[in-house]
């Protein structure tokens, strides 16, 4: 990497960069990858690390068996390859079946005082727009989506740790 950042080269090859270094030093070395693409430097990055290629990746390939089985956007991988998103808030004695009529709701559960809406599309703004629509307003409403290891584990049938 030092090279990169004396030489100034059009492309560089980074193979497994972070392996082994600490968080902080990961992060550091991460700010250093993305000064070398922001002034223009095509990085071509080899990573196990979903995070990593999540964060630096504009465009990203997933490898199975030495071939490429899906390339895209980080954002535009997840979204092609998973449907379903989890709305989660506290709603404690609340009654809301009319959460299942909502639009793209495929699920709702409780447990303890907490909601779980499980749907697709635009499911969040929705369940949002419902919750507001009737009065409610929960200040700890997440939405959970998957992560780019959950696709790259759907689109391989494998762990991040085979072959």
């Amino acid at each position: 990497m030092a090279l990169a950042l004396v030489n100034d080269p059009e492309v560089v090859f980074l193979d497994e960069m972070t392996t082994g270094l600490d968080p902080a030093a990961r992060h550091v070395a991460w700010d250093l990858i993305e000064a070398i693409r922001d002034r223009g430097t095509t990085v071509v990055l080899v990573t196990h690390s979903m995070d990593e290629a999540q964060r630096l990746c504009d465009r990203l390939a997933v490898m199975d068996a030495g071939r490429i089985v899906a390339m895209d956007t980080p954002r535009d991988l997840i979204a092609r390859n998973t449907r379903e998103v989890k709305v989660r808030f506290t709603a404690a004695g609340a009654d809301l079946p009319w959460l299942r009529e909502v639009p793209g709701v495929v699920g709702v559960g409780h447990r303890d005082g907490q909601v779980e809406v499980t749907g697709c599309g635009p499911v969040a703004v929705d369940v949002a727009a419902a919750l507001a629509a009737h009065g409610l307003r929960p200040e700890d409403l997440q939405v959970d989506r998957p992560s780019l290891e959950e696709v790259f584990l759907r689109i391989t049938g494998r762990r991040l740790d085979e072959g």
